[in-house]
Formats: C-alpha cells, structure tokens, sequence
C-alpha cells in the first residue's frame, strides 16, 4: 500500500475550523449560534510592546546626566507625545524627548527610558459563515459550515474574504494588470499564473481583498510576502496554470462570497493555504474517511512532476511489481488517465490524491 500527499478539491463537503485566540480571553458565542465571517466570537488583551526610548540621543547629553532632565517616574502613565525629558527654559522647547506610544514607565536606566504600550483588544472573527459547533471555554470556537474546499500549495500568510471574480477565460491565461479594473474592488481575483510585479501594483491600487492564481514566479516571492492582502498559489511557484478541476471549480462559484486564508506552515503541524466557498444544501454528504487512505484504481491523482506535472487524472491500475521507468530506475507506478484522455505510466511518489 502507498499513502500519497492527500489535496482537498471537493465542491460539497462540511468544513470545521477551529478559530482559537492568541491568549486566553473571553468567549462571545455559545454552541448552535449561527455566524457570518465578519462577526466577533472571542476576544483577549494582548500585552503592549515594549519601547525603550533613547533619552540621551534627543536630547544630547552623556547617559549619566540624562536623569537629571527627566520629566516622569517609574510606573508613570503617559501619552504619545508626552515630555518624558527635556532641560528647563526654552531650550526644553527646542530639544527633547517624548513618548512615541500611549503606556507605561516601566524603567529608566542609562539614558534608556523603557515604557510598555498600553494592552491592545485583539478580536477573533469566524472567518467563515456557518454554525458554532464546539466552544474552547477562554480559548475560542469551533466553526462548521458546508461548501466547497480547494486547499493551495503556498501562500503569504493572512485572511480575507470578498466576492469570488475569475478575470480570465482560461486556467492557461495569466493573470494581466489589465484585468483587473474598478469592478474588482473588494473582490478576490482569480487568475492562472502571475507573471510580473505590475500586476500587483494594479491590484493594491484597485483595492482587491486577495488573489488566486496557478502558480508564480520564485523571484516573485519577496513581492507576494510584501502584499497587503492575502495571495493563495494551487500549484506552487513555476509556470504552472491553474489545473482544469480547480479552474471549473472557481468559475461555478464566481460571484459567491468566498474566504481566502493564505496561512502556510510546512513544517511539524502541516497547515496548507486554503479557499472555502460556503454553499446551502440539504443533501446528504459523502462520508469522508477519517485519515489517509492508500491509493487504490478509481482515485483521483495529480502529477506532481514532470513530465505530466500538474495533470489532472484517474489511477486505472497499480502495478504488482516495481517497473522500470525512463531513467532505468525500478519504481511501483499508476496507470494513470489524463484529462486530456492520454494515459501515461507514472511513479506512485509523482503522484498527490484528490480527493
């Protein structure tokens, strides 16, 4: 038996995510509550940063003399903007030192004046439009709704949710600065590839939530880290379009309020990028296994490298006995049939199920 990388591409099936706080907090919903994405069920206090203040620097002493100047104390509340020191007269108008955040005085030593900013109001949305299904009592909420599921291979990191807008007429086409205009405000734009940095500048300017797309360039990567709103890729970097099954998938769904999180994490608790578009439906869903699941003939696979790689097929039959491939290496493979009805012969480690 051979366990391949599992991907999720379903158009119905039943989400739950867990919407936890940073710190321990207060929970806002109770279980069998009904949410929309934007609304809050949890909120904590998160602890200020702290800032040290290069007293001796604005006002240009020797650290020993700066306490001689000094306008506050320790444990001292303060505002941005606040003196904290300054020399008396005039000159204290002409140089001094204030406070660059609204806080605390919590130390004062050599010159450095150390103030802890005031705790700040961190508040949990549910992300997601659905039904609360599980309470953390302190810790945050369960979330369950039922649609479609599409989990990417990288994104930069962040959520966002809008209205879904495909702008190309094929999974092949890239996503052009041209395409996006007025219309995809507050939208999440869904593209091919992504070929250069134009298009980014074009999207912040007509103030897109998120995009979608089939893949990048490597050398985009500082780019995409540096947007301001969330970017999921399905295939990865490289010229990759968007596969057929997500494209369709996408373009069924245009004009539905969608949730992008772009979060990835590949390491230790794997966490892949994901896109959920919430559906209403009474029918029944299909029973999902409860772990992987061996690849067996009927399941749904992606090539995961060259030369086939991004294909989109279904496993005919296993091999027996390892076979030798093009590079003269004996390896178990698939017959696999493409979407576009050729069958090729492919390495079980080449392969991801979809399922």
């Amino acid at each position: 038996m051979y366990y391949a990388v599992q991907t999720r591409i379903t158009p119905l099936t039943t989400i739950r995510r867990e919407r936890l706080l940073p710190a321990r907090g207060e929970v806002l919903v109770r279980p069998g509550e009904v949410v929309g994405s934007a609304d809050v069920v949890a909120r904590c206090q998160l602890p200020g940063k702290i800032h040290v203040v290069d007293a001796s620097r604005s006002l240009r002493l020797r650290r020993e003399r700066v306490s001689k100047y000094l306008r506050v104390a320790v444990d001292e509340y303060v505002q941005a903007g606040d003196v904290l020191a300054a020399p008396p007269g005039i000159l204290g108008r002409l140089r001094n030192c204030r406070s660059p955040v609204d806080g605390q005085v919590k130390q004062v030593r050599s010159g450095l004046i150390l103030i802890e900013a005031t705790p700040a109001t961190f508040e949990l949305c549910a992300h997601l439009n659905g039904q609360i299904s599980n309470v953390m009592p302190d810790r945050g909420v369960v979330v369950t709704t039922v649609g479609s599921l599409i989990q990417g291979a990288w994104g930069n990191g962040g959520e966002a949710e809008g209205v879904l807008k495909v702008v190309v007429d094929s999974p092949h086409k890239p996503l052009r600065a041209r395409a996006i205009d007025v219309s995809c405000q507050g939208t999440l734009v869904v593209g091919g590839q992504i070929l250069d940095e134009e298009t980014f500048e074009q999207a912040i300017e007509a103030k897109v939530r998120g995009i979608i797309a089939g893949s990048a360039s490597a050398d985009l990567k500082p780019a995409l880290e540096a947007l301001p709103f969330p970017v999921v890729l399905t295939e990865g970097f490289g010229s990759l379009p968007l596969s057929t099954l997500v494209f369709d998938l996408l373009h069924s769904n245009m004009g539905r309020e969608t949730m992008l999180n772009a979060d990835t994490q590949t390491r230790w608790d794997v966490k892949r990028p994901e896109i959920v578009i919430p559906l209403r439906s009474e029918a029944g869903l299909p029973v999902q296994a409860a772990g992987p699941v061996p690849l067996a003939e009927g399941m749904k696979v992606k090539v995961i490298r060259p030369p086939h790689m991004g294909s989109i097929g279904t496993i005919t039959h296993l091999s027996a006995l390892p076979q030798t491939v093009e590079s003269g290496v004996r390896l178990m493979v698939a017959e696999v049939v493409l979407d576009d009805d050729a069958q090729a012969s492919i390495p079980l480690a080449n392969l991801e199920h979809i399922y």
